[in-house]
């Protein structure tokens, strides 16, 4: 076995750390600050944080609890924008179907501008 081989970071899969043998808990997603996600290991008696590129610290109860409640708000709130960024696009386009069929207007195409997405029409009644 190679010395960078892959392991598999799944839940309940046994991973080494350094000269550790642990096994993982938890998969937290990334905390949005540009950082990857975190893992919740264990060696049965402690609880550790590993976050790749930052290292292995020993946790608490109660730091793995909060960290796994912060990683599902988080996970909440990415799903509500990604909602809400959907909802804008299905309602602009909703629109925009209705004013080509008031107007006689052709689809030109789409513009991204500043992350927000916008049909662009022309009029070929006049």
């Amino acid at each position: 076995m190679g010395k960078h081989s892959k392991q598999s970071w799944e839940i309940g899969q046994q991973v080494r750390v350094g000269f550790l043998s642990l096994t993982v808990v938890a998969s937290l997603e990334a905390t949005g600050d540009g950082l990857p996600g975190a893992y919740i290991l264990t060696n049965g008696t402690q609880l550790y944080a590993f976050v790749p590129h930052n290292g292995l610290n020993k946790i608490s109860d109660e730091e793995a609890v909060a960290m796994c409640e912060q990683s599902k708000r988080i996970t909440a709130q990415r799903e509500a924008r990604a909602a809400a960024t959907a909802k804008r696009v299905i309602d602009n386009a909703a629109v925009c179907a209705k004013l080509q069929q008031i107007t006689g207007a052709e689809f030109v195409g789409m513009a991204d501008v500043d992350g927000e997405q916008f049909a662009h029409y022309r009029n070929v009644a006049i």
